[in-house]
């Protein structure tokens, strides 16, 4: 593989990782990564296409998947930075569902309280920050190969102009005025 050819792979794959780091990592939208990390194969797809727009030879599915992989990885990297301003949002959800649950159950550990308490304030530290990236960015790095090859499948060929396939079949028995 030539520079050319990593350079070619890498610009598509920050755009498909920022796109589907950003979708994971905004509180809502990041549901649809519940449906079979549906954002990272959509943004390794995505990031498949942009690549095959600008390779001038077809793509191999071997090829996808490291496009895919790199979108996976820069989606993680992504995800973790947006996430960061999100956890404040994220706690004080999970804060109001445990108050509604802590309201409703009748025998509750004598923990609770400091439960709430810690998912208040997010609960999260450098390592287990540090820890998830790590764990996403491998778990992405799967998916993302995944949508690489099922890009490839969906975008990765070029179509080759064959000598004579667009002309109608000739009967050598007749000559052509």
């Amino acid at each position: 593989m030539t520079d050319n050819q990593k350079l070619e792979m890498l610009t598509p794959a920050l755009i498909g990782g920022a796109i589907a780091g950003v979708l994971s990592g905004v509180p809502i939208l990041s549901l649809g990564n519940c449906v079979c990390c549906l954002w990272i194969i959509g943004g390794a797809a995505l990031a498949v296409h942009l690549t095959a727009n600008t390779s001038p030879r077809s793509l191999k599915p071997g090829d996808g998947a490291i496009v895919g992989i790199l979108t996976g990885i820069v989606a993680a990297i992504v995800q973790a930075l947006v996430s960061i301003p999100m956890r404040g949002i994220n706690a004080q959800i999970a804060k109001g569902l445990l108050e509604r649950i802590a309201k409703y159950a009748e025998d509750m550990p004598a923990s609770w309280d400091s439960f709430i308490e810690r998912s208040a304030t997010g609960g999260a530290t450098p390592v287990w920050f540090l820890f998830g990236l790590i764990f996403s960015a491998v778990l992405f790095a799967v998916f993302g190969a995944l949508g690489g090859v099922i890009g490839v499948s969906l975008f990765g060929r070029k179509k080759t102009s064959v000598p004579g396939a667009g002309n109608a079949p000739q009967d050598p028995g007749h000559s052509q005025p």
